[in-house]
């Protein structure tokens, strides 16, 4: 099943999304170019940096919120 994982964070107007591939949006769900929203930050820096403010996760008819990282890598198992 495709999972579409969307993580906001504080003190950013970027999102880190998850859909078939990992890129950024904007507040507006707008596509902006990783430089742009997270400058040379490879993804798992970008987790590890800012403060995780909320995880969407959507699978099929079903969505998930977390609202920290703990909470989401406990939920896939990690």
């Amino acid at each position: 099943m495709k999972a579409h994982i969307v993580f906001s964070f504080e003190g950013t107007r970027y999102k880190l999304v998850i859909n078939r591939y990992i890129h950024a949006r904007d507040e507006y769900d707008r596509r902006v170019p990783w430089t742009v929203a997270f400058g040379s930050k490879l993804p798992h820096d970008v987790l590890s940096t800012f403060k995780v403010k909320s995880i969407v996760v959507k699978l099929g008819d079903r969505t998930l919120n977390f609202n920290d990282l703990r909470e989401f890598l406990k939920w896939i198992g990690a």
